[in-house]
């Protein structure tokens, strides 16, 4: 059984993936609380033309980088995936679009349906909407205080 599927969608400067985001990324899955099912690289030029680095296609080097996270990576992304969320992405920018398999999830399931129940919605927060619940969260935790 698999867990919840998330796409995400970020932009980053081009150094900054290596030295804060994998290896933020590797910790959640050395903890097991995700799981990378595909990653793709998107750069977009000033003129939205795209560039899409695939992670079968890096270099030797990044590659052992990124061998970790990717090594069970099943490259189901498609190529009309990418260009949907490419429309995000800012001409001039550089971003990675990630499949994550939530492994949590996995337990979590399991006891709801040995509870005889059943996960009947789920669904994630968008960026805009989580911001503003937290800081909704925030305030309301600041009066409690």
């Amino acid at each position: 059984m698999h867990g919840p599927l998330e796409y995400v969608l970020f932009q980053f400067d081009d150094d900054r993936f290596i030295s804060e985001i994998l290896p933020q990324m590797l910790k959640s899955q050395e903890k097991g609380c995700v799981g990378v099912v595909d990653l793709v690289f998107i750069t977009k030029d000033e003129s939205g033309n795209l560039e899409v680095v695939e992670v079968s296609e890096l270099s030797d080097e990044d590659e052992a980088l990124f061998a970790p996270l990717i090594s069970d990576t099943l490259g189901i992304l498609s190529e009309g995936d990418i260009a949907i969320a490419a429309q995000s992405l800012p001409n001039n920018a550089t971003g990675a679009v990630l499949l994550l398999e939530h492994l949590w999830g996995v337990e979590m399931r399991n006891a709801v349906h040995a509870s005889g129940g059943a996960v009947l919605d789920s669904a994630y927060i968008s960026p805009q909407t989580h911001e503003e619940l937290v800081s909704e969260m925030e305030h309301m935790e600041a009066e409690n205080a």
